[in-house]
């Protein structure tokens, strides 16, 4: 993709999401009518960005200095062949730190747009920043703003720099001192630890999802429940109105009631004193 269609990305994904299509048909015509048919092309091709990737991008605008320091530390962490087991654990968690802090701006944006960040748009936000931030070309996206669809997360062996097999080597210092065997085991008992620990968060994470849609439906029961009052309580407004309508309406019938006897009275006695006039 060329240098002018990323700025125009960037230009459009910087944009509200519901300004998006309106603003990227006009980028795209008066590219088309520039005589730029190709890079209209693209453009045009472009999907309003889902509010997770929205948010994603807009930390490059509002928050880029600590995006970076993300993706840095990410990328630190996965080049690294660390000696110290313990050494690992704490770069871990730094990255995970950054991340939180990260998720917790995104879910902020969020809310200031309207939009409220249940824990599955958090997940789905932490998930596209660590994928990205783990693959170099998608990572220089996400800096700028331009990340065009949301991530996977990556396993442990992707951010621990290391394949799946053979499993994690130490580099020894020059002097030939340490045991490997040691080592190795050392190594391992922190992939295990790690490993746990990224089962225990997902556990949470999935916990914490099943509260908030049981939370969800227990508030869609409520909503329900408060429609079935407002419209119960609307039928018996109908009711009385109309019970009130229907009692005027007699009133009114006996009123002319009255009224016609009265008119039949007035004139029999008309008709009564014209005879009594001509006799």
């Amino acid at each position: 993709m060329g240098a002018d269609v990323n700025r125009f990305v960037e230009e459009l994904y910087a944009l509200p999401p519901q300004e998006f299509t309106r603003a990227r048909d006009s980028k795209a015509a008066a590219l088309k009518a520039a005589g730029r048919g190709a890079e209209a092309r693209a453009v045009l091709k472009l999907r309003r960005p889902s509010a997770v990737l929205w948010a994603a991008n807009q930390l490059a605008h509002v928050d880029p200095e600590q995006l970076e320091t993300f993706v840095r530390t990410v990328n630190e962490l996965r080049r690294s062949q660390l000696r110290d087991p313990r050494a690992a654990g704490e770069a871990l968690r730094r990255q995970r730190g950054e991340l939180d802090a990260l998720v917790r701006r995104a879910g902020q944006l969020l809310a200031q747009h309207g939009q409220r960040a249940t824990p599955s748009t958090e997940r789905r936000v932490s998930d596209t920043l660590l994928g990205a931030a783990v693959d170099p070309h998608l990572s220089d996206d996400l800096t700028h703003g331009r990340l065009m669809a949301e991530q996977r997360a990556p396993g442990f062996e992707v951010l621990g720099g290391a394949r799946p097999t053979p499993p994690l080597r130490l580099v020894h210092s020059g002097d030939g001192g340490g045991r490997p065997g040691d080592d190795h085991q050392a190594v391992r008992r922190t992939e295990r630890e790690l490993r746990a620990k990224d089962v225990e968060t997902r556990r949470r994470a999935a916990e914490q999802a099943r509260l908030a849609e049981r939370e969800r439906r227990a508030q869609e029961a409520q909503a329900h429940r408060r429609q079935a009052a407002d419209l119960v309580e609307a039928a018996e407004r109908a009711e009385r109105e109309l019970q009130d309508l229907q009692a005027r309406v007699a009133e009114s019938r006996q009123r002319l009631r009255q009224a016609q006897r009265a008119a039949r009275k007035a004139t029999a006695a008309a008709r009564l004193a014209e005879r009594r006039t001509h006799r």
